[in-house]
């Protein structure tokens, strides 16, 4: 039995039909055929019902297709886990994480790291949520410090929050917002004109939040670092939106930091790693000086220790 055979008949099960499929794993559709039947010649039962329009998965196929993705993840888990051992045992230790928790939490992080094993090489691989989505410990690098992934996890990773971030808001000095002196209501943005950072503004993770209290805002800009929205809002473009953390390390001399009246708008931090990590020393003084650091500037505590 072969892994693309899998791969493909998940393919057709999860885009509902032979043709979608092959788009999807990137094969021709009598390519995907030949797998499904090849698949089907190996179980000996019937796995996608052809006769029905659109083709539809028989109760073995939905049985097999549980089985399928355990034995897809547990594969994927023991490749993440090799690429790690060889990261590992390469010049430097790569850490994927976002630029503003690289400037938050790392420095601290690698003068503790290199005072204890002085010849260790570590590499930061800084990058932004879009890019971070769909990274993780196992595609080189040995630990992740992201907002926290979406469940499920492959098997074997190891998830240890660490952190919450609130999003604040960084409006001109007498901007309108701030007249009360108070928390910013969320349903205040609606005719405001937002800057986001780190994201497109249709993917921002705070733009999901406030759509899933009724509140649908569309940013007027999206740019790549938090110092430029700082130069946007003090050229008066708008009102920048930004986690508390990578406010706390921004310039914003004359400018207001406003927090939210809904502290529910944020996302929380994590460190992600495979056990074969802790198998050795400077692996473990890593992953240990990650989870044992103070909190940043403007974090919120939320450790789950469990």
């Amino acid at each position: 039995m072969e892994l693309d055979w899998l791969e493909t008949f998940l393919a057709v099960v999860d885009r509902g039909g032979f043709t979608a499929a092959a788009t999807a794993v990137h094969r021709s559709q009598s390519r995907v055929s030949a797998h499904i039947a090849a698949l089907e010649r190996e179980l000996g039962v019937q796995l996608i019902d052809r006769s029905r329009r659109p083709a539809a998965v028989t109760t073995a196929g939905r049985i097999f297709a549980a089985h399928a993705r355990d034995i897809l993840a547990d594969v994927g888990s023991a490749r993440s886990a090799i690429g790690i051992l060889r990261a590992m045992d390469s010049e430097s230790m790569a850490v994927l994480t976002t630029p503003c928790i690289a400037t938050a939490l790392f420095p601290g992080v690698l003068v503790e790291l290199l005072g204890r094993h002085p010849g260790a090489r570590v590499t930061l691989s800084e990058q932004g949520w879009l890019d971070t989505e769909s990274r993780h410990p196992g595609e080189g690098f040995v630990l992740a410090v992201l907002p926290t992934m979406a469940r499920p996890h492959a098997p074997g990773l190891n998830e240890q929050v660490l952190w919450r971030e609130p999003m604040q808001l960084i409006a001109p000095a007498g901007h309108s917002l701030a007249r009360h002196q108070r928390a910013i209501d969320p349903l205040e943005l609606t005719d405001q004109p937002l800057i986001v950072t780190g994201a497109s503004a249709n993917s921002h993770p705070a733009m999901t939040l406030l759509a899933d209290r009724g509140i649908d805002l569309q940013p007027r800009v999206s740019v790549d670092s938090p110092q430029t929205m700082v130069s946007m809002v003090r050229s008066g473009v708008g009102v920048g939106l930004a986690n508390a953390v990578a406010a706390a390390q921004l310039d914003t001399t004359g400018l207001l930091v406003l927090d939210l009246a809904d502290p529910g708008i944020g996302h929380t931090v994590a460190a992600y790693w495979y056990d074969v990590l802790l198998s050795t020393e400077v692996g473990r003084a890593l992953q240990e000086t990650v989870i044992k650091s103070p909190l940043p500037a403007g974090a919120v505590g939320l450790r789950d220790d469990g």
